[in-house]
């Protein structure tokens, strides 16, 4: 038997961090209001750099609740993938941040580091350097 090379075990395990970090967004989901929802496809709220929602246009404070709760769910699934996974919270973060980003849809908010809220045009979106 062979040994895997350490590329190749490299690959694995970035693909198996993708997976969980998916797998944990995907219990977030759930969560998403219709009105959440409803406020992404208006450009209300967005995804941001940082792997939370914010907030493109001053929302209503029942759409304020629901997004920080959220980004509450996401908070704690990060949490928890950045132990078992041995890094911190901010670098899992910043992973889910790059998928997010780039599963924007045409018309819908974002903001990348520089802070500046854009809307998507037809375009991909910009990834940023940490992706």
């Amino acid at each position: 038997m062979t040994k895997p090379s350490k590329t190749k075990s490299l690959t694995i395990a970035a693909l198996a961090a993708g997976i969980a970090v998916m797998g944990s967004l995907a219990s977030i989901a759930p969560a998403q209001s219709s009105s959440v929802s409803q406020a992404i496809s208006q450009g209300i709220v967005g995804e941001t750099a940082s792997g939370y929602l914010g907030f493109a246009q001053n929302p209503s404070s029942e759409l304020r609740a629901q997004v920080d709760a959220i980004n509450l769910g996401r908070r704690s699934a990060y949490t928890d993938l950045a132990q078992q996974r041995g890094v911190t919270r901010q670098q899992v973060a910043a992973e889910t941040a790059c998928n997010q980003l780039s599963r924007i849809d045409p018309g819908e908010a974002y903001q990348l580091r520089d802070g500046v809220w854009r809307t998507r045009g037809s375009a991909p979106i910009p990834t940023p350097d940490y992706c």
